[in-house]
């Protein structure tokens, strides 16, 4: 595990949040600065969870075909990530009769306003925890794989942390510029084709 691979997943599982700070911005949502770190915490948490699970998981082979199993569940998830950006539409939730959690998580990623559940304009403590779940879904797959390879999940869960909060901050601080806006709309594309490469070069490594 080098420290550019450990910098590029913390990015990969967390550039969804670059494009959920931009949509704030625009919107004019409010994040606080506890919301923003709730928000960060739960994924970070729900990361390194999916790691013990993907470390347990290990055991069952040798730290070679480990390793290769983990390159191939980074490649296949990013490959899914790719195609979601892509291909997948989801209805805006207030378009929805009868809304459930399933459904909720489901679209917030295309609309990350709807986390605001009272209509407040800002992120409670609530719902920041409820977002940073739903940012952490794709996650899952990525941190289980990954620590098949042999990433640590502490260091691995602090750097989705970390970037988290800086991606989610810089998006919304950044939300009025065009370039950003783009970056913003690309950003699970982005984040599909990173895991990609990480998965792709640990197989070729072998």
């Amino acid at each position: 595990m080098s420290v550019f691979s450990l910098i590029l997943l913390g990015l990969a599982v967390s550039l969804d949040g670059f494009g959920v700070g931009i949509a704030y911005g625009i919107k004019n949502l409010r994040i606080p600065f506890s919301s923003l770190i709730i928000i960060s915490f739960s994924s970070a948490l729900a990361v390194l969870l999916s790691m013990f699970t993907g470390k347990m998981f290990a055991y069952l082979f040798s730290p070679r075909s480990a390793s290769i199993v983990g390159g191939v569940i980074l490649v296949m998830v990013g490959i899914w990530i790719i195609k979601q950006s892509f291909f997948e539409q989801t209805v805006p939730y207030e378009q929805e009769e009868n809304p459930n959690s399933i459904s909720l998580f489901a679209n917030l990623l295309k609309e990350p306003q709807g986390a605001d559940l009272d209509k407040s304009g800002e992120i409670s403590s609530g719902e920041a925890l409820f977002l940073g779940l739903a940012l952490a879904m794709d996650a899952f797959g990525a941190g289980f794989g990954a620590a098949m390879m042999g990433f640590n999940p502490y260091i691995t869960s602090a750097s989705v942390g970390i970037s988290k909060v800086i991606l989610v901050s810089s998006g919304f601080y950044l939300g009025s510029s065009f370039m950003a806006r783009i970056l913003g709309e690309r950003a699970s594309c982005l984040s599909g084709f990173v895991l990609v490469l990480l998965g792709a070069l640990n197989l070729i490594s072998f």
